[in-house]
């Protein structure tokens, strides 16, 4: 019999988008499945009656329903311990009818992996409601591949995409981030506490919207802070034997450029002691800019000096995190990377 998926469909105060993605999982190939719907806003009752329009046992409200906050609401998906697979759905993304199907096979021929994740395709919503196909995918390889998260990419990206994942649940640890931590870095702290590599899915069956109505923050000043925790926890979980060298590579990738990722890494190197060494691997020109930076706006670079008492508690869970132990056992300088599947 084919294993049960349990897919958790997260909605905030959008109902024409959660009948989008609701209608997308109902089309799915793959037929075992059961659709849980952590409605965010306790206060939403179209939520319950657009549930009740499908007339489909597989789909239910999740239960109690309360404001958990969007990271909260994804949190529960990586709680799940009554099913063999868990997946996530965001309501403003949607999936192609072959998503699970696909997903399930992937995983099944790599029986270690714990997670997979798939290659989305990017649309854009327009002012009149309409949605545009961008012809952009989040990775351009479309190539199966295991991964595991290299020293660069952790400091400050993400491969994981919460609405294309599959993972498996039983007897697996609940791989939660801290409930109020911004979506924006959700994927980025999960990373780190998953198992790894992972896998990732090249062909692109995941529909990934850019909305006009999005949780996600618009605050420059915030994705900032958090850059400077990912990256700085990097730092701080290295040997100081190999902090020179990361520093090395970082710069090397920026080239000469004055671009935000080089304020963001001399930014770092203020808020993280163990990150100075970024200071000596900036150009001149990039101090330069940076020192201007620093003069239009010393509050918010004053701030950078006790960024990790203020974000004490996520400072702490990347700190504790699996990767981060694993960095401080590195014996010598390497960086990871991807294999073929």
């Amino acid at each position: 019999m084919a294993a049960m998926i349990a897919v958790y469909v997260v909605t905030y105060r959008r109902p024409h988008l959660l009948r989008r993605a609701l209608a997308s999982v109902q089309a799915q190939t793959y037929t075992n499945w059961e659709a849980r719907i952590v409605n965010d806003d306790p206060d939403d009752t179209r939520v319950a009656a657009i549930v009740n329009e499908y007339g489909d046992s597989r789909i239910r409200l999740y239960e109690p329903v309360r404001k958990r906050g969007a990271a909260g609401a994804f949190n529960e998906a990586f709680r799940a311990r009554d099913c063999e697979f868990a997946s996530l759905l965001e309501d403003d993304n949607w999936w192609e009818p072959r998503f699970l199907e696909v997903m399930t096979a992937a995983l099944e021929q790599h029986p270690h992996v714990d997670l997979a994740c798939m290659n989305e395709r990017i649309w854009r919503e327009e002012s009149d409601g309409t949605w545009t196909d961008t012809g952009r995918l989040v990775w351009e390889n479309r190539l199966d591949s295991l991964y595991a998260t290299s020293l660069s990419a952790g400091c400050g990206s993400a491969k994981l995409c919460n609405s294309s994942l599959l993972f498996r649940r039983n007897g697996r640890p609940a791989w939660t981030t801290p409930d109020d931590l911004p979506v924006d870095v959700t994927e980025h702290f999960r990373e780190r506490i998953i198992p790894q590599p992972f896998l990732l899915v090249g062909e692109p069956l995941v529909n990934y919207a850019e909305t006009l109505q999005t949780t996600r923050t618009k605050s420059g000043t915030l994705w900032g802070d958090y850059q400077c925790l990912l990256v700085g926890s990097c730092f701080a979980s290295l040997p100081s034997t190999s902090r020179s060298e990361l520093a090395k590579q970082l710069f090397q990738e920026t080239g000469d450029s004055v671009s935000p990722r080089v304020t963001t890494l001399l930014a770092t190197a203020l808020s993280c002691p163990e990150a100075r060494p970024l200071l000596g691997r900036a150009s001149a020109k990039q101090l330069t800019k940076f020192a201007l930076t620093i003069a239009r706006r010393p509050r918010r670079f004053l701030a950078l000096f006790i960024l990790r008492n203020r974000l004490a508690r996520h400072w702490e869970f990347l700190m504790n995190s699996p990767w981060n132990r694993k960095l401080s056992e590195t014996t010598q300088y390497r960086d990871a990377g991807t294999k073929p599947a």
